[in-house]
């Protein structure tokens, strides 16, 4: 994924993800990155509510997430600030790519005889519809 390529790139020093993206949702791709990095800082971004997406930017390893009506100003200032400490409940960088990475390291890395069952039925042009 491009996304994912660009970051591990280093090319950006503060990526900032959008939460609600329909192929891949921004705390999936949070989760990818910071998995990958203990040093990059990520910011969330979203127009939807904020307590909706809190814990989800949390837990997937962001250190701060903003609102998309902010002012250009209030943009910038909260970016500065996520660059040198974690919006307050947020992990930092090394925090959060731990719990990813042991987490990960917990999770089941194969598909249970049934979950192959389903993908094969859906490769077979099966559907829930």
């Amino acid at each position: 994924m491009i996304t994912i390529g660009i970051v591990d790139n280093d090319r950006f020093a503060l990526p900032m993800l959008d939460m609600p993206l329909t192929d891949i949702p921004g705390p999936e791709i949070c989760r990818r990155v910071r998995a990958a990095s203990a040093d990059i800082v990520v910011l969330g971004i979203t127009s939807y509510s904020l307590d909706h997406y809190r814990q989800l930017a949390i837990d997937a390893g962001a250190q701060g997430l903003i609102a998309k009506s902010v002012t250009p100003k209030e943009l910038a200032e909260a970016m500065r600030n996520v660059l040198v400490r974690p919006f307050p409940g947020f992990p930092t960088t090394e925090q959060a790519h731990g719990s990813i990475v042991s987490a990960s390291a917990r999770r089941p890395r194969t598909l249970s005889k049934r979950e192959r069952e389903v993908l094969g039925l859906y490769a077979d042009n099966y559907s829930t519809a």
